[in-house]
């Protein structure tokens, strides 16, 4: 039951690694390869099964057998979740089996999991001093041991606990175990909310309304269980609308036929923050200021701590954190020494698998005889973003699946980079935060690498040439020696509880303040302005303004309608590609205009122009920005050369 919650906060930040993933195969309904088979249903104890619902809808199913032993208890937990967003499925599967002595004390877990088309499978024993943990996946294991002083307990002798030692509403029991998913011991505090009548199913319970937390984790769950202390409800907040799991009779077969929830888009809206202005060139930020103020603050504040991010100033409502884009200040040559402190940032680990023999032929053939660390880590960071492509239908996937299949979300990008960087002899670690992109702020992962004495950041999916940009924070710096899980509690106390406010920027060597009252932008009469991007145009008499405030993915900063169903668009593409390498031609292609091209001067810029009789589009490529225009209906033509004619640009 204990065991449960980790399922859920582990399957809420699976769904938040995947809020942002810009643009999956069903799996085998059967236990991944390593994992035993389970007991008989003529030797269990028990058994319960329970469905999972995010959002209200049917989304999964969890199953948990317990069968007594010779020697002790075997609990086996299968849970499988499943839900669609925007044309892709993604699927998370967990088969577990935990094994306690006679005395409760827990002596192993073998776990398979898998988010991906690859599963991993590890092997945990407690040994007296330590908890030896084996992970694998692919063809590779590696090893890594956790200190343990005292004993753990195992699942039946937590819910034992739970019944003899919660009476009255307050009472509170506490008890260590192992967390495969955080790869380290744990401490879960279980406390007596109070009885309620519950029906499930039709059948009432008396059931017993408990609270349940765990150290490293902030968050919350509301759990219910019947006289016996057997799963009845459970719930736990998550980005995505609240994860729900309640128990059924539904048989197996009718669990293994649930098809997922097909979530809308605004589902995904709590983990994504609107900002309060938008930004231009936002590839090339050089220096940021954000408020960072939290709705529950009682939830706590990770650590910022980064070499490129400065805390300049924190309150229990809201910090202020000063973010500067970093390039090297010296050169250093690779490989790096494995040894000391740079050790985990060399060593491969079952994610950042830097000893696969294809991660390693890449790294090969892409750096070559380079020994600038430098260009090196740059020329991997170009191969990733050339060769990745996004696939929401992924959220963790090993560095071995990534370099088979090249696809994931910006984690999977992530992870690739920086298996890479190490097989090519440059210390990497993986970070996770907030992202600024099109007008919204969202969960993202990049890279640091290890130049010299310094941590420099890159991205190989939101791409910048060279260091990343500064339009982003991180509040999780991880070697992923634990397990990409081991800084969950950090995600759990940002995403979605967060507004993000921006106080100053600087591009292109200019610094922009943003005062408090600053509003996106304004509209005078037909005129239409936006200082932050540095753009103003006129509208037709006729026309009216609409879709003023959308957000990524969509990518239109301004639309307007005419009388006659005609339409005009104002688009911003953000890139940090140089001008001189833009194909302005592809911008209106992908835009389905095609035809002769003819150019002009849109204020003091050389724009490309493709128009038919009711379609015309216009694109105007500058440093950092690519502004694409486009009307549709009578007299297109006319129409966008007007409202061209009006745009003034502000470098």
């Amino acid at each position: 039951m204990s065991l449960h919650l980790i399922k859920l906060f582990r399957l809420s930040i699976l769904l938040a690694l995947t809020v942002f993933a810009v643009p999956c195969a069903a799996f085998e309904r059967s236990l991944p390869g390593n994992a035993q088979a389970g007991p008989s249903s003529e030797s269990r104890e028990h058994e319960i099964a329970a469905i999972y619902r995010i959002a209200g809808q049917p989304s999964g199913s969890y199953h948990e057998a317990v069968t007594p032993e010779a020697q002790g208890t075997a609990t086996a937990i299968e849970s499988d979740l499943v839900f669609n967003r925007m044309g892709s499925k993604l699927e998370m599967k967990t088969s577990s089996s935990y094994r306690e002595d006679a005395a409760g004390h827990l002596a192993e877990i073998a776990v398979d999991t898998s988010s991906s088309q690859q599963s991993t499978h590890v092997d945990v024993r407690v040994d007296g001093s330590s908890v030896q943990i084996k992970s694998t996946t692919g063809e590779k294991t590696y090893e890594s041991h956790v200190p343990l002083s005292g004993t753990l307990a195992g699942p039946n002798a937590a819910r034992k606990l739970i019944l003899s030692g919660l009476h009255k509403p307050g009472d509170r029991v506490s008890y260590e175990t192992f967390s495969p998913e955080l790869g380290s011991v744990v401490t879960v505090t279980v406390t007596f909310v109070g009885k309620e009548d519950l029906a499930v199913e039709g059948e009432l319970f008396k059931s017993l309304k408990l609270e349940q937390t765990m150290t490293g984790l902030p968050m919350k769950t509301s759990l219910w269980i019947d006289s016996e202390g057997w799963l009845l409800r459970q719930l736990l907040p998550s980005p995505v609308g609240d994860i729900e799991a309640v128990r059924t009779r539904s048989s197996p077969t009718a669990l293994a036929n649930i098809g997922g929830a097909s979530l809308p888009s605004e589902t995904f809206s709590g983990s994504i923050v609107r900002a309060n202005v938008r930004l231009p060139k936002e590839r090339l930020i050089e220096r940021m200021r954000v408020k960072i103020t939290h709705r529950q603050p009682e939830l706590g504040w990770p650590d910022f701590r980064a070499d490129n991010q400065r805390l300049i100033e924190k309150t229990p409502n809201y910090v202020v954190l000063e973010i500067e884009r970093l390039d090297p200040k010296s050169r250093a040559t690779r490989p790096m020494p494995g040894s000391g402190a740079m050790e985990p940032y060399l060593s491969a680990n079952a994610l950042l698998q830097s000893d696969e023999a294809e991660i390693k032929r890449i790294a090969e053939s892409v750096v070559g005889s380079e020994h600038d660390a430098w260009r090196a880590a740059r020329a991997l960071q170009q191969w990733t973003n050339d060769n990745m492509h996004f696939d929401l239908g992924i959220a963790i996937a090993p560095a071995s699946e990534l370099a088979r299949n090249r696809r994931g979300t910006c984690f999977g990008y992530s992870i690739m980079l920086g298996a890479l960087a190490r097989a090519a002899g440059i210390p990497s670690r993986v970070r996770m935060g907030y992202v600024y992109a099109g007008g919204i702020w969202g969960g993202h992962a990049w890279v640091d690498v290890r130049i010299g004495d310094e941590w420099i950041s890159l991205d190989g999916a939101l791409y910048s040439p060279g260091a990343a940009d500064a339009a982003r924070f991180s509040f999780l710096t991880s070697s992923l020696e634990e397990g990409a899980l081991a800084g969950l509690g950090s995600l759990q106390q940002l995403f979605g509880h967060v507004d993000i406010e921006i106080l100053q920027y600087t591009v292109a060597g200019e610094s922009i303040d943003v005062p408090k009252s600053a509003k996106p932008y304004t509209i005078t009469n037909n005129m239409y302005c936006n200082p932050w991007l540095g753009l103003s145009l006129a509208k037709p008499a006729s026309f009216r303004y609409s879709g003023l405030d959308l957000t990524w993915p969509e990518n239109t900063v301004i639309a307007m309608d005419g009388p006659h169903q005609e339409r005009i668009e104002v688009k911003s593409l953000a890139t940090s590609l140089p001008t001189e390498t833009l194909n302005e031609g592809k911008y209106l292609e992908d835009a389905g205009l095609t035809g002769a091209r003819s150019y002009s001067k849109v204020s003091g810029h050389t724009a490309m122009t493709v128009s038919s009789e009711e379609k015309a589009g216009t694109v105007l490529v500058e440093n950092g920005a690519v502004w694409l225009f486009t009307a549709t209906g009578p007299q297109a033509p006319k129409l966008l050369e007007q409202v061209v004619s009006s745009v003034v640009l502000k470098d």
